[in-house]
């Protein structure tokens, strides 16, 4: 299918792992309040690079099979998980509100990044089914 390469799998994952931090980030920001609140935190790239890696090794090896070991980069693991940072306050909460809204910005400039990369990509492949027309 038109699309299916491994920067566009690799995108799309970093675009959905971006997204669910965002959602993380903001629970966080929303119930920084909530006593005995425990921060969620989003970890995707370390198992996207070694699906990425496993995806590479695979092909090379066998010459083939690059649709299922693509398939595998696509479905790499979303880890949610909650933080488990020593709470000094005295409602139990270990959100720390400077450093979540922190995460949010830098979420928001990745998002916004991996969003224009995935239009470049697109426009450089209809760029070249009109022939740069």
């Amino acid at each position: 299918m038109v699309g299916d390469s491994l920067t566009t799998a690799v995108l799309q994952r970093a675009l959905d792992g971006t997204w669910q931090r965002e959602k993380s980030t903001a629970a966080n920001i929303a119930n920084h309040e909530t006593p005995g609140y425990k921060a969620i935190k989003v970890d995707f790239e370390n198992a996207l690079k070694s699906a990425v890696q496993n995806m590479r090794d695979s092909v090379a090896a066998s010459g083939g099979g690059y649709m299922s070991a693509l398939a595998h980069v696509k479905n790499s693991d979303i880890g949610v998980r909650e933080s488990r940072v020593y709470s000094e306050r005295a409602d139990a909460s270990n959100v720390n509100l400077e450093e979540e809204n922190i995460e949010m910005a830098k979420v928001q400039i990745q998002y916004s990044y991996l969003t224009r990369q995935i239009t470049d990509t697109f426009s450089r492949l209809r760029y070249a089914v009109r022939e740069g027309r």
